[in-house]
């Protein structure tokens, strides 16, 4: 989950100083936000969350209008409507700032705020019923928007490894990944169609060993 209620506590293990921010899970950002970095590189698998940081980016008035004409329409009907375009032949047509606009719609009134697709990378969380669920804050959009132009933010969307690959000594990289499962039965890898396993967990301690080594500084959740 998100690590807003958490910053007092991560706030205690960061670095001094750093050259740069890098964070491979970025996810809704609570830390990368929190800093707010001259100079960082933000990735994550979702391809569909990249979007909307680029869109926030690129067009945060386009996309406040296609939000609040969601917000005008939602209903359970509605939602159901706008939640089954990822099966439709012609979703990848749709432009950038629709897409965007339609996952934090769908965010915003889905059950508990998930993010869960099926093995076909199609979104399949129910609907919310929220009496008046706020799809999008003007403020927020517009100052994220401004910040991530002002900053040197880097917004990829990959492999975690990937994501690191160019990180050079003395900068400052948090992982927040999809967490280990404590039983078979608590496992929870429908963030993406691709899963996070014990696989990716191995290999994520790999990674952190070698960037480590190369002078890189580390602060891991799980």
């Amino acid at each position: 989950g998100g690590k807003r209620q958490l910053l007092p506590a991560i706030r205690a293990y960061l670095p001094a100083k750093y050259t740069e921010y890098c964070e491979p899970f970025i996810g809704e950002g609570a830390v990368f936000f929190a800093l707010q970095p001259v100079k960082s590189v933000i990735n994550d698998t979702n391809s569909e969350l990249v979007n909307c940081y680029r869109i926030i980016k690129d067009q945060p008035l386009k996309l406040l209008e296609l939000c609040q004409q969601h917000q005008a329409n939602n209903t359970q009907e509605y939602y159901y409507q706008l939640r089954q375009q990822d099966r439709q032949p012609d979703f990848q047509q749709r432009s950038a700032v629709e897409r965007a606009a339609r996952i934090i719609y769908l965010n915003k009134t889905c059950f508990n705020g998930l993010f869960r697709v099926n093995s076909r990378g199609q979104f399949n969380v129910p609907y919310g019923k929220y009496k008046k669920p706020k799809i999008a804050n003007p403020e927020v959009i517009e100052a994220i928007s401004a910040y991530l132009n002002q900053a040197q933010v880097q917004i990829l969307n990959g492999d975690f490894e990937q994501a690191v690959a160019d990180a050079q000594p003395g900068a400052f990289i948090y992982l927040d990944p999809p967490y280990h499962p404590l039983s078979a039965t608590s496992s929870f890898t429908g963030y993406s169609m691709r899963g996070f396993g014990e696989a990716e967990q191995i290999r994520l301690k790999q990674l952190c060993d070698r960037l480590s080594d190369r002078g890189c500084q580390i602060l891991a959740s799980n």
